[in-house]
């Protein structure tokens, strides 16, 4: 075979060079194609606000199913956030829908993605009208007006008043508080510290309730691994204000102070134990932990309702850590709205026995009266420990008078009854 002429290998050179640069002009036209030939993604008939119309004018339990909430409850929270928040339509996107991708997300727990198909909006759009009322709801004026803490002349809760059990002894008890966990998604740097006692990744929160399973207080944001006295000493130096000779009802890990009664350490106190031995109290730290269970489980129970409701206290949402901080504040500002709203519900919810799935540590679990070692006083410890002795003296008093009238041996007023 002769050897090639210049000629032909410059023949060669080209084709060679001309089929390489095709390849490349091929190559950038497939990975541009999407920029240019796009498939929409949202192609259903049903858009989402028609999906909120079908909801507000079908079935009243549909809404309710879906958003977490009755019909006149919406109408009413739209009403509310229009007028004291600012909220408005926006060009593309109505309030009702807003409002309803912000309560669909909290029900369902859904990733964004997921919400978006719902409504047939982009990621984009789902996230921000998230945030926007997510904030709308946990800032002032909303969280103000709903989120209050009590005063000193707040009358004494009924289901205190009522009850020779509590009554006169708890009549300074303005509340109940403990912490919970909310599953959360930090960044990678932050997973450690965010790492909780039993190995999950959660934020660490303290909230105050009302007897009236009305939240009076939210703190949120604190890493998992924080312990429930430190939120509570936080909350103490800043703005969890208590009136004086008031207290809030808590477990044995915040430590004994003038703002918290706890109860005895190292006597039975849990409802589940007391029931299961189905034995009296044999002493007046027994009677004493045994009530104050029983009053300050209202605590446990709201956490139970807040977390059966909203599935994205148990599913971490995918917003940043500042976000994800403000979605238990406002929901408690939810639940309390709610309740103020619907009658039903309020019915409903004090009829449901369910205790919160991911408490903070108990007080066996933790160092106990740690608190004490910081802004509380030694003699402010004491002083605290003197007045639950004597509530658990007089307790134990009117406890035996009543034991004595089962036995027919004193009669006393039906009033001192246990």
């Amino acid at each position: 075979m002769p050897p090639p002429t210049l000629r032909s290998l410059q023949l060669q050179l080209v084709l060679a060079a001309g089929y390489f640069w095709h390849m490349i002009h091929i190559a950038v036209l497939l990975y541009a194609s999407p920029l240019y030939w796009k498939q929409a993604y949202h192609t259903s008939a049903l858009s989402g606000q028609a999906w909120v119309q079908e909801l507000i004018v079908g079935h009243p339990d549909r809404i309710k199913c879906e958003l977490g909430m009755r019909l006149h409850v919406f109408i009413a929270l739209l009403a509310q956030l229009r007028g004291i928040s600012g909220l408005t339509d926006s060009r593309h996107v109505t309030l009702e829908e807003q409002v309803a991708i912000f309560l669909y997300t909290c029900v369902t727990g859904l990733s964004i993605r997921h919400v978006g198909e719902r409504f047939q909006r982009s990621n984009e759009t789902i996230s921000k009208y998230f945030r926007r009322v997510l904030i709308a709801i946990s800032s002032a004026p909303f969280y103000s007006r709903y989120v209050r803490l009590p005063s000193a002349n707040d009358p004494i809760p009924e289901s205190i008043h009522s009850s020779p059990k509590f009554f006169p002894f708890f009549q300074d008890a303005i509340g109940s508080m403990d912490g919970t966990h909310i599953n959360c998604a930090p960044s990678a740097a932050d997973r450690q510290a965010s790492r909780n006692r039993k190995g999950g990744v959660s934020m660490n929160c303290l909230a105050c309730c009302t007897q009236d399973m009305l939240f009076s207080y939210v703190l949120s944001g604190w890493e998992g691994s924080a312990a429930d006295a430190t939120l509570f000493l936080d909350a103490r130096v800043h703005d969890l204000t208590v009136p004086n000779g008031k207290y809030y009802l808590a477990d044995a890990g915040f430590g004994s102070c003038d703002a918290a009664l706890v109860p005895y350490r190292g006597e039975r106190y849990h409802l589940a134990e007391t029931g299961r031995a189905g034995v009296r109290p044999a002493n007046p730290r027994e009677l004493f932990n045994l009530r104050h269970a029983q009053l300050r489980n209202v605590v446990e129970r709201i956490f139970g309702v807040v977390k059966g409701r909203w599935a994205i206290l148990t599913r971490p949402p995918e917003y940043d850590m500042d976000i994800q901080a403000r979605v238990l504040p406002a929901l408690a500002a939810l639940h309390n709205f709610i309740l103020r709203h619907d009658s039903e519900e309020w019915e409903d919810i004090l009829d449901m026995e369910v205790e919160d799935p991911a408490p903070g540590a108990r007080g066996e679990e933790t160092d106990f009266g740690a608190l004490a070692g910081g802004a509380t006083t030694l003699q402010e410890k004491a002083r605290s420990e003197a007045r639950r002795d004597a509530i658990a003296a007089d307790m134990w008093r009117s406890y035996q008078a009543y034991l004595c009238e089962l036995d027919g041996q004193l009669p006393i007023p039906r009033t001192q009854r246990q």
